[in-house]
This record gives structure tokens, C-alpha cells and sequence, in this order.
């Protein structure tokens, strides 16, 4: 019996007979259902019971270890691309003396939808609309929508938390915080997609880049992230790509939520007063959909003071408007010209990477033990998995 590739260097002696085929179906359950389920249809499997029967801290461990060897793996591949293009890789910045071609630095990139096309687009959402929720196509083009799609790379990054296990099950011992975060992310190009998770932003990052270069999506091309506005991923966009041209979006559901959130502490409740708060809510969001941000923070300030209840809630409205500014387009002209408003493609990689596995009822986590369950997953969703743990190939980072 012959086993290949550094991962099967660390079998235990209850895993020695353990084929490759057979650890990657292990490792296949382990991703699907939790660690007592895939042990019993292993055991159910290989029929064995009682004695003989498979322990669940068997296959949790095995999965660990193998979750390990992928990310290390993954980590490894950054590393050598990196270095070969003269980027540190331990911050993965990409200064003046990288090798980083001029076409990624400064990319020759197709002309932005002519105004022709926009002004038509606008017209007609502009019909029947009153002036603040119609499109001002000189405002709008503070963030110019792309021609098309087809020569934009679209890069979807978000975090998601799951519940942190104690550090032991001693009476009186707490846990060092209540959730851990895993940083998700989607590149996007066509029809093809890539994705990318770890429990450090910095490494989600490092990774990115790699997938651009490896793939050439860095030539050319036009990069566009669409996020939630989280300070830290907007910061590690700007640190990683600032040296070229890039487009940040705020994703419409998270604008939107946020507006209904505020408001909704905002302004006054009670059935006397709900429906004058619904048309409110529903006006501001009409205005921000538009991409009209000054409309948006002028029909704030005009606000009837008998219906407010926190003046406080709405200056944070105000204030997070303001901040979010430079990263709200014209989400209607958009929608308009079949270009992309949303961070579905992520919020879809949190639920198959992390959420539906890691967040059941009862369940929590380690940080090792959530990355390394999660870098499996990824591993097999990138149809990556099999070729790591063989030791098949040095670079793991190209579109399937």
C-alpha cells in the first residue's frame, strides 16, 4: 500500500490504512455534516463497531491536521509567487522595485459606458420619479459604472463569526472572546469563480493577490470589490492595491439595512405615527438608490423634529453617509446597465464555507480548529483538495 505527498507523512496508526481516496472522502463528510455524523458513516462504511469502531476525536484530529497542511500549503504558494515577483511577502505590499508588470500597475483598460448609453438608462428610471429619487447623470458619474463586465475581475470580501470555544472545560475557565472571525473571499471573473478563507485578513489578502497574478487578472483588467464597508477590508484594499487603479462599492443591502436600522431608532414608534415613518424610510432609501448622497443627507437634516425620538441615531445615519460617500454609485443606473450592486457571491461563500457547517445549534470552535475545518472546505470547493494532499502541484490558486 503506497500513500503520497507530505500530508500522509503524519497518519496515525489507527489511519495507516487509510488510501488517499478514502482520506478525501473523510475529509468530503467532515466539510458536510459535524465530526459524530461522518463517523458513524465511516464506521458504517468500513462496518465496524464497538472496539473497532472509528473515535470521533479520531477523525476530528485527522481533519485538523489535514486543514493545517492545506493552509500551510495555500500559504507556501503565496509566498514563492510573491517572492518571485520581489513583493514582501510578509505584508504582501507591492512597492516601487516589484516586478509587478506596468499593464497591472497602470492597466490599458476599455472605455467606461459611453454617456449616451448612461443618459438613456436614466431617462428612463427618471420617468414618473420625483427630483430626489431621480438619477443625476452628473453625479452618478462620480463613480463611472464600468462598460461591461467582461473585462472585470469582481472581488467579494466579508468576515463571518462563529461562537469561540473555551480555552479548557475546567470549572471557572473563560473563553479569550465570544466569537471568532473568519475572513471570506470571491473572486469572480465570467463565469469562473475562487474562494478564499482564513481566520486573518491579512493572509485573505495575500492570497488575492496571488490568485490575480497566477490567473492574469492583474493585466488589463479592471479590479472591482464590492464589501460591506468594513473599515479594516476597505484599509486592506487601499494597502494592497493602492498602487493601481481599483473601484470600491458599498453593497446595497448593507446600505440599506443600515438606513432601516438607524431609522428605525431614530423616529417614534406606535401606529399614529408608522406609516409617516415607513414613507421615510422608504424616500431616504429611494434617494441613497439613486446615488444621491447630498439629496440623502439634505432630506435627513429636513426631517420633521415631532417624529424623531434620538436626534443622536440620526446623526449617526448622517455620519455614516458621509464616511460611505466615496464608495456610493448610482446603484439604480447600475442595476440599469446588468452591472453588479451586490455582495451575494460572498455572503453565498460565507453560508458553504463556514456558516453552514461551523454555526449549528451548541457548536464552538477554536481558532485552529475552525480554520483548518474551513481551509478544507475551500480546498475541496476549488477542486484544489486532492492535489495538495498528494503533493501534486506547487500552485493552488488557478480558476477551475
Amino acid at each position: 500500500m503506497y500513500l503520497y505527498g507530505d500530508a500522509f507523512s503524519t497518519l496515525r496508526p489507527k489511519e495507516r490504512i487509510w488510501l488517499p481516496s478514502f482520506s478525501e472522502t473523510v475529509l468530503r463528510l467532515a466539510s458536510d455534516v459535524s465530526f459524530s455524523k461522518a463517523t458513524e458513516y465511516i464506521n458504517g462504511f468500513l462496518h465496524r463497531d464497538k472496539d473497532k469502531a472509528l473515535r470521533v476525536k479520531t477523525v476530528e484530529e485527522f481533519v485538523e491536521r489535514m486543514g493545517h497542511h492545506i493552509s500551510t500549503s495555500y500559504k507556501a504558494a503565496s509566498d514563492a509567487l510573491l517572492s518571485k515577483y520581489g513583493i514582501d511577502t510578509g505584508e504582501g505590499i507591492v512597492s516601487e522595485d516589484s516586478a509587478i508588470p506596468q499593464e497591472a500597475r497602470h492597466p490599458r483598460l476599455t472605455e467606461l459606458t459611453d454617456s449616451g448609453r448612461v443618459e438613456e438608462v436614466a431617462n428612463r428610471y427618471n420617468q414618473g420619479r420625483e427630483e430626489r429619487e431621480s438619477i443625476d447623470v452628473g453625479c452618478c458619474m462620480a463613480i463611472p459604472p464600468e462598460a461591461s463586465a467582461d473585462d472585470c475581475v469582481y472581488i467579494y470580501v466579508d468576515d463571518v463569526l462563529v461562537k469561540h470555544q473555551k480555552e479548557c472545560r475546567a470549572p471557572g475557565c473563560k473563553r479569550s472572546s465570544k466569537f471568532l472571525g473568519n475572513t471570506v473571499a470571491c473572486i469572480q471573473y465570467g463565469s469562473k469563480k475562487y474562494g478564499i478563507t482564513d481566520t486573518y485578513i491579512r493572509e485573505v489578502f495575500r492570497r488575492i493577490m496571488t490568485v490575480l497574478i497566477v490567473n492574469g487578472l492583474m493585466v488589463n483588467k479592471r479590479l472591482i470589490f464590492i464589501t460591506d464597508g468594513a473599515a479594516d477590508i476597505k484599509e486592506h484594499i487601499h494597502e494592497f492595491f493602492g498602487f493601481r487603479q481599483y473601484t470600491l462599492i458599498l453593497d446595497w443591502y448593507h446600505l440599506e439595512n443600515k438606513c432601516y436600522q438607524k431609522l428605525s431608532s431614530a423616529l417614534k414608534c406606535g401606529k399614529a405615527v408608522k406609516d409617516e415613518k415607513d414613507r421615510i424610510t422608504k424616500t431616504l432609501q429611494s434617494i441613497l438608490w439613486a446615488g444621491n448622497v447630498s439629496r440623502a443627507l439634505e432630506f435627513i437634516d429636513s426631517m420633521d423634529q415631532k417624529i424623531i425620538k434620538s436626534q443622536k441615531a440620526l446623526e449617526d445615519l448622517a455620519g455614516y453617509i458621509k464616511r460611505k460617500q466615496e464608495n456610493i454609485p448610482c446603484y439604480a443606473l447600475r442595476k440599469g446597465l446588468g452591472l453588479h450592486n451586490s455582495s451575494n457571491p460572498v455572503e453565498k461563500e460565507n453560508d458553504l464555507l463556514v456558516a453552514q457547517r461551523q454555526k449549528g445549534r451548541g457548536m464552538a470552535w477554536s481558532r485552529e480548529g475552525s480554520a483548518a475545518l474551513a481551509a478544507v472546505t475551500v480546498a475541496g470547493q476549488n477542486n484544489e483538495r486532492r492535489n495538495i494532499l498528494m503533493g501534486m502541484a506547487t500552485n493552488y490558486a488557478v480558476f477551475s
